[in-house]
């Protein structure tokens, strides 16, 4: 069967295409009615009814004065909540600092810092911002023959650390959540299987003495890293980063080399959704 694409569902907004690929106008159809507004980062839905992303635009830490693009130890950034990255010429997330296996993650999401808008470094030179220059790399949602429904592949080679994607929705209460998992547990039974697979993601994090939790509902508003399947043999671990707001940005990073064309996964466990209704 001849198959059909879309060069960029994106429509511009990511730094690099998300192409689709499909068999069947319906099933695209059906998609589009499920997958409404296609954003870059994680929004959040005012009392006046507006969505905005604001909230991850703001300036709520202090910055560095680097004028060396933060290789120095000295680095304010570096210094007050330490360094994820590695200084070679492939840039990523530090080996040494990846899980070796999903059980070192347990529940809790490691949390990550990067240089924000109140820094003196150079945004396009820092060695301490990754996830905030967004998706490097062609990234392709196509269905997959498993009967697992949409997936998601790279179009090239993804090195161990290296970057992927955010995995970006709708933030929401915890009351909120559970409301909507209710909802969609009672209309379970009348969603296909494909669309049925998306599910609010959970995450929870240590800061300080407590643990702060994440909800993000990617059903209708969110980026391709909705698309992303679950597998209990991952090859993304997911990261909660904080740049400028006190809401982080869920990012997927390789925990291994990944062929191009190979799905990407992560674990759905370490998010803690799918399968219970969200509680604290």
């Amino acid at each position: 069967m001849n198959k059909s694409m879309i060069e960029d569902i994106s429509d511009g907004l990511e730094s690099r295409p998300i192409s689709l690929v499909y068999d069947d106008i319906k099933e695209l159809e059906e998609l589009k009615k499920l997958h409404r507004k296609y954003d870059v980062h994680c929004v959040v839905k005012l009392s006046n009814g507006l969505v905005t992303n604001e909230p991850l635009n703001g300036s709520y830490y202090d910055g560095c004065d680097c004028k060396d693009n933060c290789v120095s130890e000295d680095c304010g950034c570096k210094s007050a909540h330490g360094f994820f990255y590695n200084n070679t010429n492939r840039r990523g997330l530090n080996i040494d600092f990846l899980p070796s296996n999903s059980s070192s993650l347990t529940n809790i999401t490691p949390s990550l810092y990067e240089c924000n808008s109140s820094c003196t470094c150079a945004p396009s030179l820092c060695l301490n911002r990754i996830v905030q220059h967004g998706i490097q790399m062609p990234l392709q949602i196509f269905k997959t023959t498993n009967g697992r429904g949409w997936g998601v592949r790279a179009l090239q080679k993804v090195h161990k650390g290296e970057f992927v994607c955010e995995y970006a929705g709708e933030i929401i209460k915890t009351e909120e959540a559970q409301r909507r998992w209710r909802e969609m547990n009672v209309k379970d039974e009348t969603i296909e299987c494909d669309t049925a697979q998306n599910y609010i993601l959970c995450l929870r994090e240590h800061v300080q003495d407590r643990i702060l939790r994440t909800n993000i509902d990617p059903t209708h508003i969110g980026n391709v890293g909705r698309y992303i399947n679950h597998s209990c043999s991952p090859n993304l671990w997911i990261y909660l980063v904080r740049i400028n707001s006190l809401i982080p940005v869920a990012a997927l990073f390789a925990n291994c080399d990944i062929d191009a064309g190979e799905e990407l996964t992560f674990d759905y466990a370490g998010g803690q959704f799918q399968s219970e209704s969200p509680t604290e």
